[in-house]
């Protein structure tokens, strides 16, 4: 067996995030990522809004993309992080009364102006920016229910020469966010977005796809140069379907994926597309030209693709599997980069509330059509009914999976059968060049062999206790250890392959890791020759013997242990409880095995390297003692085993 060290799979101290998001809806999932302090998280957003102020406000500029989804973001952050005064996040989310004319939204301006705060001297430079472009131009400008954030962007969009994506990055430095921590998905090239209902209908602009009054049912999304006036909106309405799309796909703006966001990708540990408004906030991004490719070149990042839970105005009618069939058309920029879907979406999270209820949930679907069921996960992700998807629920598990756990397993390793120091020290030397210091794991090795230097053991990573033979199972199960490894240092086996079991232990959750010797036929073959080289007879008994105890566990248990006397093995603390004799006896193995196995647990057999010794030198099974593992096996199935009592915890 090639040993693979455990430090190819050390976690990460730190986890790099990308999330891709809309205004709010993936509300949750940010406040989740940024409480997590070993997380660096980037939040990738697309500026296709183009309703309410942020309409008025592309208008006025010209050749803007829309700021609200950005401010949304930015503000939200910035109270998650209290990077900036509640003050200052108020005043920027505020809005201008509704019939608000443009004297009253000067004196509100002013008013903001003229505050004494730190801030007052960048948010006046912003909005006197603005105010400066609009007397220059005479173009008009509509205030009523204005955001005074949007006004304030405007302004930095202003000062930064029309550049949109250095507009970004000065707005969140205004609210003392770190840099990177929200970018456009683009270049900042300006589009605008429409799209076509399943009935054929246009919806001229990014507010109608989301407009909560009707129920929209959309085939196609297009990212146009500029907005259809009525005569083009009434020219399209002639056209017919392969004809409108020619003449929408030709207003298409050429975009470019934002540099900083493919750095992003490229670096990210997990990736995120988001549940919230699809058609306007997740599909555009996801449509974006040399996107996929960012995201399909990061081939070690975990890739989950989040499904709403309500059915939303513009994605009436759909299904989860619609919503990532849908996400994979945009993220193969509808069919024209051919890319493998394992390398865009690792994993679909659908949610399912497993109830009956009035709220229109999005309905799985046909989940079965979903090529690699491996990819599927189900489950009821929703906060309560709250609306809100449950984002520790959803992340944890991901998260815990790349950066582990602050609380490391307590193993013990008992080596027995040490019968010299200096095997001994072999053993402990093999492990450490095998790398169990790599391993997230607290790790005790108990011996009752000779006492080991102390300027050595200092030297070790892992503590070494020497105890009396009477003590080593109640100090094993006295509740010190959640594992303990015993392990066979009489030389057969290698003390590298400790490491191996504990590596399971260390990444896989399972309640026991079993070394097999019959996974080398090599080794087998060697030791039986050695041993039974002048009794053929005995060693056909001795080959029949272990398979029938084999055969046994399949016939009582149901699973099947290709090595039941192995010298290496790892389980839960908790089993030792079935053992009435010492761990290091051969029959230790079967009262482990049937205490495991009638509890159903997750066992991983691995295969061992062993040596094969001299029968003059180490004892090995005798018949009798194979008969005697048949009865152990047989009366523990049945449940009248006597055992250990463990003991009753009491408050």
């Amino acid at each position: 067996m090639t040993l693979i060290r455990p430090s190819v799979f050390r976690r990460r101290s730190r986890l790099r995030v990308v999330l891709f998001s809309g205004g709010r809806g993936s509300g949750a999932l940010a406040r989740q990522l940024t409480h997590h302090q070993a997380i660096d998280l980037t939040v990738a957003i697309n500026g296709y809004d183009d309703g309410a102020s942020t309409g008025e406000v592309r208008r006025f500029l010209g050749d803007s993309l829309g700021p609200s989804d950005f401010r949304k973001n930015a503000s939200r952050l910035a109270t998650e992080l209290s990077t900036a005064p509640a003050e200052l996040v108020a005043l920027l989310d505020g809005r201008l009364p509704v019939g608000c004319d443009a004297q009253w939204a000067h004196a509100a301006i002013g008013v903001a102006k003229r505050g004494e705060h730190p801030w007052t001297v960048a948010v006046s430079r912003y909005l006197e920016a603005f105010e400066q472009e609009l007397d220059r131009t005479g173009r008009p400008f509509e205030f009523s229910d204005c955001s005074l954030g949007n006004l304030v962007f405007a302004g930095a969009f202003l000062l930064a020469g029309h550049n949109f994506n250095r507009a970004v990055a000065d707005y969140c430095s205004l609210l003392q966010l770190p840099a990177g921590l929200v970018e456009n998905v683009t270049d900042g090239t300006n589009a605008y977005l429409v799209a076509v209902d399943t009935a054929g209908r246009l919806l001229a602009s990014e507010e109608d796809v989301v407009d909560a009054k009707r129920q929209n049912r959309i085939a196609e999304i297009y990212l146009i140069d500029c907005p259809l006036d009525s005569a083009e909106q009434a020219h399209v309405a002639t056209l017919s379907p392969a004809e409108r799309g020619q003449f929408l796909e030709s207003r298409s703006v050429p975009m470019r994926v934002n540099p900083a966001v493919v750095d992003a990708l490229q670096d990210a540990d997990l990736i995120i597309y988001a549940p919230g408004t699809q058609h306007s906030s997740l599909f555009p991004s996801y449509l974006t030209p040399g996107l996929s490719a960012a995201i399909a070149g990061n081939l070690t990042a975990i890739k989950l693709l989040i499904t709403n839970l309500y059915q939303d105005v513009e994605i009436t009618g759909a299904s989860a599997v619609d919503i990532i069939n849908r996400a994979l058309y945009y993220l193969c920029e509808k069919g024209r980069a051919t890319v493998p879907t394992p390398c865009l979406i690792t994993h679909y999270l659908l949610n399912d509330p497993g109830r009956e209820s009035p709220v229109p949930y999005v309905p799985l679907g046909a989940v079965e059509a979903l090529e690699d069921p491996r990819l599927v996960r189900i489950g009821n992700y929703e906060d309560g009914v709250t609306g809100h998807h449950d984002a520790e629920k959803l992340l944890k598990p991901f998260v815990a999976s790349l950066l582990g756990s602050d609380r490391e397993p307590t193993v013990a390793v008992y080596l027995h059968d040490a019968d010299s120091p200096n095997k001994l020290l072999q053993t402990l030397l093999e492990m450490v060049r095998g790398g169990i210091g790599d391993l997230p794991l607290r790790v005790t090795v108990v011996h009752t062999a000779h006492a080991v230097d102390a300027g050595l053991a200092a030297s070790l990573p892992f503590a070494v206790r020497f105890v009396a033979q009477s003590q080593v199972l109640d100090i094993l199960r006295g509740g010190e250890f959640e594992y303990v490894i015993l392990f066979e240092s009489s030389g057969m086996y290698r003390g590298e392959d400790i490491v191996a079991l504990a590596s399971q232990l260390a990444f896989v959750r399972l309640d026991a890791v079993w070394g097999s010797r019959r996974l080398s036929i090599r080794d087998v073959e060697e030791a039986m020759a050695l041993r039974y080289r002048h009794n053929w007879w005995l060693k056909i008994i001795s080959h029949l013997g272990s398979h029938l105890l084999s055969a046994l566990y399949l016939v009582l248990f149901g699973r099947y242990i290709s090595d039941t006397l192995s010298g290496a093995r790892a389980v839960r603390a908790k089993y030792l409880w079935g053992l009435s004799v010492d761990p290091a006896f051969k029959l230790a193995n079967h009262q482990l095995l049937a205490s495991l196995l009638r509890d159903r647990p997750e066992v991983l057999e691995i295969p061992v390297r062993f040596f094969p010794i001299s029968p003059k030198r180490v004892k090995r099974t005798s018949v009798l003692e194979g008969f005697r593992a048949v009865w152990e096996i047989v009366i523990r199935r049945l449940g009248r085993a006597p055992g250990a009592k463990r003991p009753v915890d009491r408050a």
